[in-house]
């Protein structure tokens, strides 16, 4: 009888690893969040030079690697701006001015350490996987972008775990049923029994 009582503690947390397992297959949702930022004024004259604007970097925490990070960026000036990530390589040979982030690169620069993204992106939507390596969100302006432009800016993220993990918690979930199944009705004693009638 205490064997049977016992056998709750693993079904418990075979339970506990299900809902997490289930939960991470639905996904979370992160709420959206809007900002209106300036654009990146492009100078188009005889040099059709636009540069771009840097931000600092970005470094996810280690516990990234467990989870499966999808980030969506949309902006609304579509015509006349592009977002992208880019590697770390593109800040060193790019540092953006202190105060207002604008690098003295243009596209063709960085165009080698874009992972997502870049000037050729006309859809207004870039989508990432984040994971554990440290990046960089840059921006450019187009032919007609000005210096007091504005733009809204909108975010939002879907998180799971890793398939990895979630290949561990199926087999711990299916271990600590089977194990806990074990603990309360034990397969040789019932065999047993109905053997010995």
């Amino acid at each position: 009888m205490m064997v049977r009582i016992l056998s709750i503690l693993p079904g418990a947390v075979g339970v506990i690893c299900s809902i997490m397992l289930i939960g991470s297959l639905i996904g979370v949702s992160l709420p959206e969040e809007s900002s209106t930022i300036p654009q990146v004024p492009c100078e188009v004259d005889d040099s059709e030079i636009c540069f771009i604007a840097m931000t600092e970097v970005i470094n996810p925490p280690m516990i990234f690697g467990l989870l499966d990070i999808d980030l969506e960026i949309k902006w609304s000036e579509t015509t006349e701006a592009w977002f992208a990530i880019v590697e770390t390589e593109a800040y060193v040979n790019c540092p953006p001015d202190i105060e207002t982030k604008i690098t003295e690169c243009t596209a063709d620069d960085v165009e080698e350490f874009i992972i997502v993204g870049g000037a050729d992106e006309e859809d207004g939507t870039l989508s990432w996987d984040i994971g554990t390596e440290k990046y960089h969100i840059i921006t450019g302006g187009r032919e007609g972008a000005d210096i007091g432009d504005m733009q809204v800016l909108t975010t939002k993220g879907e998180i799971s775990f890793d398939w990895k993990v979630e290949i561990i918690l199926v087999t711990i979930s299916a271990t600590l049923f089977i194990g806990a199944g074990e603990m309360a009705f034990p397969i040789r004693k019932l065999f047993d029994k109905f053997r010995n009638q």
